[in-house]
């Protein structure tokens, strides 16, 4: 199962990155940078339609053409259980027959590796992105110059964080409408460090609603692990629309039980120029 982990890993992050090396390897499992082109050695004899190219001058193995998982599903969210933060593993190689385990997932999305790939590179070397983009405000596809500095996935969709030229902004860009493979322009002048939304922490407070009896109450709380009532859930600025609407306290559903939880007063309004328009 260990060594099924490590394969994992390696066909990810070459789907997704596009390039891997031992260091990559040894430095995330831990692992003597001997056993980690061990790893990739035998990776390529047990599949060897799944050939990599090796650039000497980086040390790096990168995908053919060809290349197509093995061992994974080819998902994003795949990438997001060994890079995204507070998250939980998205597999482990357990068995899809089980018996006593269902997950719903969300639909898929039409999102290219190459794309995040270059995105990816985007984000590591601080590189500016000419891009393609169907927007929905506009109606029609546009072209902008973006500067990308973390990809997010919300539960339901990936979008990539970026300063927008166009819009002297920062915005948040639907994996899933890029129309084509991005342009790579000069350095970005414009990185994450200058994103106030997504530097600036905010604390979302939520409480059972009021509507309910004493009883359902205390059941919401015990539900959400409040504490005294109270449910405090730190978030970016930037991200807070998303959080919101996971929660389903975007909107108000007429009946309690069907709402059971709430965002406290002071705390909805403190957070308006920060929630969906």
């Amino acid at each position: 199962m260990d060594n099924l982990r490590k394969r994992q890993f390696l066909e990810i992050v070459m789907q997704w990155e596009g390039e891997l090396s031992a260091g990559m390897m040894q430095t995330y499992f831990s692992i003597s940078r001997a056993t980690a082109q061990k790893l990739i050695t035998q990776y390529q004899v047990d599949y060897p339609e799944n050939a990599f190219l090796y650039n000497a001058s980086t040390k790096r193995h990168t995908p053919t053409e060809q290349f197509s998982p093995q061992l994974t599903e080819g998902s994003l969210n795949e990438y997001l259980s060994f890079f995204g933060e507070g998250v939980v593993d998205s597999f482990s190689g357990m068995s899809k027959n089980s018996t006593h385990l269902e997950l719903l997932s969300p639909p898929l999305r039409n999102i290219n590796p190459q794309l995040v790939r270059r995105i990816i590179q985007a984000c590591n070397q601080k590189l500016r992105l000419d891009i393609e983009y169907f927007s929905l405000s506009s109606g029609d596809m546009e072209g902008r110059i973006i500067s990308p500095h973390t990809l997010v996935n919300d539960g339901m969709r990936w979008h990539v964080r970026a300063y927008c030229e166009k819009n002297r902004q920062y915005r948040d860009f639907v994996l899933s409408r890029f129309s084509a493979d991005p342009d790579f322009e000069e350095g970005a002048q414009y990185t994450q460090e200058q994103d106030a939304d997504w530097n600036t922490w905010l604390t979302i407070v939520l409480i059972p609603d009021s509507r309910l009896s004493e009883f359902k109450q205390r059941c919401v709380a015990l539900d959400y692990m409040m504490v005294d009532g109270r449910l405090e859930i730190p978030c970016r600025a930037a991200l807070v629309k998303y959080l919101l609407q996971r929660l389903r306290v975007d909107t108000y559903h007429h009946k309690p039980e069907g709402q059971q939880i709430i965002v406290e007063s002071g705390c909805w309004e403190s957070l308006t120029p920060y929630r969906m328009t």
